[in-house]
């Protein structure tokens, strides 16, 4: 009897490490998808500033006729630059395609397991990687909110001065330093509440999703109408110079 209900104890006490140890190697792997899913929280709003400015880049560039103003730059300048603008457009397209969905899987996954470890919230793994991404954002927005407030002086200060276009400066430096706040903000709101514990992953994940969906499909449309519509400028030949022998003959 006494031999039984040792047995028993034992038992009972390696399921419980067992059980631990579970717990343990789980618990681990969730603080890596936590960890993940907050860097793409990081890095999609910055993907996506980058594909707005890349995709108006190549509209801008694209439009000017490589060979109608300056043949140098036609020919050697704006043929490397439309390439390396395509390049980073085709690069942004397959990280949209790989990090959006890979953000929702990310985010259902985490979800889940909070719910199965409630003390989880609780740890320094799941703090950390929260207010990172929460200071990393408010960097960003407060870089922005500089940008612009440098662009409004900057304009007080050039009023009627010849030669400066102040309404340049603000369709090509102020109103990008306000989108980037807005959406800085936007995401550094999000994880302030998520912070609080208020989630609503939901809702921003999938302003996200569709945000990617569309700069995709904006940016490979782009990049394939460039292509099939970009002039070509043939280069010009060097002609041999004619060496007329006729002057030596006398």
């Amino acid at each position: 009897m006494a031999e039984n209900i040792e047995l028993a104890a034992s038992t009972s006490t390696e399921d419980r490490r067992k059980a631990v140890a579970r717990q343990l190697s789980g618990t681990s792997f969730l603080t890596l998808e936590h960890i993940g899913y907050f860097m793409l929280v990081v890095i999609m709003p910055s993907l996506l500033l980058a594909g707005a400015s890349i995709a108006l880049s190549l509209w801008q560039n694209g439009s000017v006729s490589t060979a109608s103003d300056n043949a140098l730059y036609g020919l050697a300048v704006q043929p490397v630059m439309h390439y390396i603008d395509t390049t980073a457009a085709v690069a942004l397209t397959a990280a949209f395609l790989v990090l959006a969905p890979l953000m929702l899987v990310l985010r259902r996954r985490t979800a889940a397991e909070y719910a199965k470890r409630a003390g989880y919230t609780g740890r320094v793994a799941y703090k950390l990687p929260v207010y990172t991404a929460l200071g990393i954002l408010a960097a960003q927005a407060l870089g922005a909110l500089v940008g612009m407030l440098t662009v409004f002086l900057n304009s007080l200060a050039n009023i009627g001065v010849k030669g400066i276009d102040i309404g340049a400066m603000y369709t090509a430096q102020f109103l990008p330093s306000l989108l980037a706040f807005a959406i800085f903000v936007t995401a550094a709101w999000y994880v302030m509440c998520f912070a609080k514990g208020r989630d609503t992953s939901r809702v921003f994940v999938g302003a996200v999703a569709l945000l990617s969906a569309v700069m995709t499909i904006a940016l490979f449309v782009t990049v394939l109408t460039l292509n099939h519509n970009t002039k070509t400028v043939e280069p010009v030949s060097p002609q041999p110079y004619q060496f007329n022998d006729d002057y030596y003959r006398y």
